[in-house]
């Protein structure tokens, strides 16, 4: 099959601002009430218009499965923000994009009719070429392949007219071993490919990961941001407080492109907040890149510290234990916290790093799970983002962690049940029957933490 990309040209007066947002994964059905993931959307849409956005790129994964509602939600958003005064939109797939109508063909076809665009595009903006690529399947790591020869006459041609200028390439999948996430979500193909371009600029969707840790932008051959979401954060697995940690879902990010008089200014936004974050580590990018080199390295801080030596223990009354202690400090910020216990086993926790850097709680308050009744010293220790770890710690001794009341948890076989076969069954083998699609927008609007992995 061939894929034809879709070019166009626009020359705009004034200061090119673009605004890059991904995977708001809004509800294939109708709802009496409004969901999270569409408040979110469209929270994130305002703070750009407040900053002037004339340019808005999507990363993918609109809906949660190919619908015509959820791709009209999309665009009644952006109507519901700018008016009629809309600015240029680039908007590709991501694979929930193709769950659900039984062919690719089907869900590309869909899109092109709701959105009114082309999954695969080519805008040259004030001279800058900015392409929009979206899988051609719904494989979750290997979803450009048959692609990928087009991709690069694109970006061929994009080099032919403007040398060594950047070129931006949004895809929904990363290219493998680059960004933050990338090790276990990254296509190979891409890497490949845009590997030959030191200019190539690559914005991915798809993982969740948070844009406010400095793995999530990554150069070596090339240059990656990772774009979070606007739907929910989703981090690595391994912690005890989930990959989708408390509170992941109201704290919608994205990027800002500021295209200055000598270099473009990426910034790292915060929707809930509505304000940049660290916007001293902001990263520029020169008009003329003959070699990806213009990001300092940023793994080598000091060691996290730990301020205050000693914690203690609070309990609520339903028996739940927590462990408490003033939060650690970094030349960036505390990732995690390691807590070893005097039995010899450990346990970690992410902090709450991914809600804002400014918005870090003073004082931690981890809860206790699955470990045995009993009393027990603990050190806690700092971790930062490159997992170094604090030579101080805080001690919390003669602990006492209590037996926990148990409760039949209403909706817990539903999730389940509905993560189960929508995600992974019945969707992706093309059984998205009325039923299917109510049930699973049912659920996930009640609990809006289950509706994806990723």
């Amino acid at each position: 099959m061939e894929f034809k990309f879709e070019r166009k040209i626009f020359n705009i007066n004034e200061r090119l601002r673009v605004g890059i947002i991904s995977d708001s994964q809004l509800s294939p059905v109708r709802r009496k009430n409004e969901t999270t993931f569409r408040n979110n959307l469209v929270l994130s849409l305002s703070v750009l218009k407040k900053q002037g956005c004339n340019m808005i790129i999507f990363a993918g994964d609109i809906g949660n499965m190919a619908s015509g509602f959820a791709y009209d939600t999309y665009k009644a958003a952006f109507k519901s923000v700018f008016g009629e005064k809309i600015p240029i939109i680039q908007s590709i797939m991501g694979n929930h994009d193709y769950y659900g109508l039984r062919t690719s063909e089907n869900c590309r076809r869909l899109f092109t009719k709701k959105i009114g665009s082309s999954p695969f595009t080519h805008y040259t903006v004030n001279g800058f070429h900015f392409i929009g690529v979206s899988p051609d399947c719904e494989k979750m790591s290997d979803g450009y392949r048959n692609i990928l020869p087009y991709l690069k006459i694109e970006i061929e041609l994009a080099k032919k007219e403007r040398g060594d200028r950047p070129i931006f390439v949004t895809t929904h999948n990363c290219a493998e071993n680059t960004v933050y996430g990338s090790d276990d979500w990254g296509d190979k193909g891409l890497f490949d490919l845009f590997s030959q371009y030191p200019n190539l600029i690559n914005f991915a969707g798809h993982l969740h990961y948070s844009l406010l840790d400095e793995r999530s932008v990554w150069q070596g051959a090339f240059t990656a941001f990772g774009t979070q979401s606007t739907s929910y954060v989703e981090l690595e697995k391994g912690k005890v407080n989930g990959s989708v940690p408390p509170d992941a879902y109201m704290f919608p990010m994205g990027y800002l492109l500021d295209f200055e008089e000598e270099s473009i200014t990426v910034r790292r936004m915060n929707f809930r907040l509505g304000k940049e974050e660290k916007p001293n580590m902001s990263v520029k990018i020169p008009y003329a890149v003959t070699k990806a080199d213009f990001i300092s390295e940023r793994k080598h801080n000091s060691l996290p510290v730990m301020p205050n030596a000693y914690g203690h223990t609070e309990y609520d009354e339903n028996g739940n234990t927590y462990l408490c202690f003033d939060k650690g400090e970094s030349d960036d910020f505390v990732h995690s916290y390691a807590v070893f216990y005097s039995d010899g086993t450990r346990y970690d926790y992410f902090s709450d790093f991914y809600k804002g850097i400014s918005s870090m709680a003073d004082k931690v308050k981890l809860p206790v799970y699955s470990k045995a009744p009993g009393v027990y010293n603990i050190k806690v220790y700092a971790i930062d983002s490159y997992g170094s770890i604090s030579d101080s710690y805080t001690s919390i001794d003669r602990s006492e962690v209590r037996r926990r009341k148990t409760y039949r948890r209403k909706y817990f076989l539903l999730k389940v049940i509905s993560l189960t076969l929508t995600e992974r069954f019945l969707i992706p083998w093309g059984f998205g029957t009325i039923f299917t699609l109510r049930f699973s927008a049912t659920l996930t609007s009640k609990h809006p933490r289950i509706i994806s992995l990723t």
